[in-house]
């Protein structure tokens, strides 16, 4: 170019400014492309605009949509996806407004990252992880509670366990994956580990397509999965139960004081997931015009959160109250307890039989019934 500058004279200087403006030119264009690329690449690996988890109320509509948008992520496996949703159960139940230990919302404590026991959502978010995940929710102009910005912030926002994240997603073994997220990136629930199992088998069940390695499933015994607890606290299985099986049908010397048996009623009002002890327990109290309230917590907490709402609670069994079990107390799982509802009280007062649901056939929402010796360790709650 500066050859043929010498030569052109005067028109030396337009000559020279035009050929300059075009390598600026594509060179601005070669920006502009690659800006567009890293938007597009940025979308691909799963960010805000790509997430849409569904809102609901129902567990296995929630963990459905949960495991489509995991699935579009590439190299993730049905195996990861699994051991994501076993670990998020045991957390929160699936649910994104969830607050540890059914607290209420304190902007102050939720903003201050020293404060810990206070955590938020499908993983249970605490300390800084949670002031991050509120701070980042302000950023994009989003509710925390909104359950595809919580999917978007685990895997996008969440800092260096994000990365954790997307590596225990990718891995192939269901049991592996699932420690791995607990002990690495939930980074609690020590003694939790059969437990998050038994509900990523569950999910990896439901959801795959058979096409991953079939290692996912060889170190799980898949026998043992009617026996596992539930998050709820309503593992009652025959097997544990001290004062009597659980049976389907109302045993013979309880048929005749048994007269409403709509069992199978749901109310759309209904917030706990579906299929729980508390699910049932709130379903059967509003058919039979006792309701209670949602976010009574875990069935072994009813009592207590129940009282603090101002409902009347005894140690006596009534017909149509609900009965709050105390882990451990009459087969219930020693972590969260579990609730059912006294259907008929024997004619001494010593027993009661129950109906309740996540006994048999976990998590279908199947009612059972079960005769219970009256003892330590349970209370009746009257519904408003």
């Amino acid at each position: 170019m500066q050859n043929m500058g010498k030569t052109i004279g005067k028109s030396s200087f337009v000559i020279r400014h035009f050929w300059l403006c075009i390598p600026l030119f594509f060179l601005g264009a070669l920006l502009l492309i690659v800006m567009v690329a890293g938007v597009s690449n940025s979308n691909n690996s799963c960010n805000s605009a790509n997430i849409q988890v569904t809102s609901t109320a129902d567990q296995k509509a929630m963990a459905k949509s949960i495991h489509d948008n995991l699935k579009n992520i590439e190299g993730v496996t049905e195996a990861g996806i699994s051991a994501y949703l076993g670990n998020s159960q045991v957390e929160s139940s699936l649910n994104a407004s969830a607050i540890q230990s059914g607290k209420s919302y304190d902007e102050q404590k939720a903003n201050n990252s020293s404060v810990h026991g206070y955590a938020f959502g499908f993983n249970q978010w605490d300390g800084g992880r949670r002031v991050n995940l509120l701070k980042e929710a302000k950023n994009q102009g989003k509710d925390w509670k909104d359950p595809s910005f919580q999917l978007d912030f685990a895997l996008n926002h969440d800092g260096k366990d994000s990365d954790l994240l997307k590596q225990g997603l990718k891995m192939n073994s269901l049991e592996e994956a699932t420690e791995f997220l607990r002990a690495k990136w939930e980074r609690g629930g020590s003694g939790t580990t059969a437990q998050r199992t038994s509900y990523a088998r569950k999910w990896y069940q439901e959801f795959s397509s058979g096409n991953d390695s079939e290692s996912q499933l060889s170190s799980v015994d898949t026998s043992a999965s009617t026996s596992t607890p539930s998050t709820a606290g309503c593992d009652t299985s025959s097997t544990k139960v001290s004062s009597g099986g659980a049976v389907k049908e109302i045993p013979s010397q309880y048929q005749d004081k048994i007269t409403n048996r709509n069992f199978n009623v749901t109310d759309s009002s209904n917030t706990y997931p579906f299929g729980e002890c508390t699910w049932y327990a709130y379903n059967r109290m509003k058919e039979l015009g006792h309701p209670v309230p949602n976010y009574l917590q875990n069935g072994g907490q009813w009592a207590d959160t129940a009282k603090a709402k101002g409902l009347t609670t005894s140690d006596k069994p009534s017909v149509g109250w609900a009965v709050s079990f105390k882990p451990g107390v009459a087969g219930a799982v020693a972590v969260y307890g579990h609730v059912a509802v006294v259907e008929a009280v024997s004619d001494d007062g010593k027993k009661f039989l129950v109906s309740e649901s996540n006994v048999v056939d976990l998590g279908t929402g199947t009612v059972s019934f079960r005769e219970i010796t009256l003892g330590q360790g349970m209370t009746f709650i009257r519904g408003k």
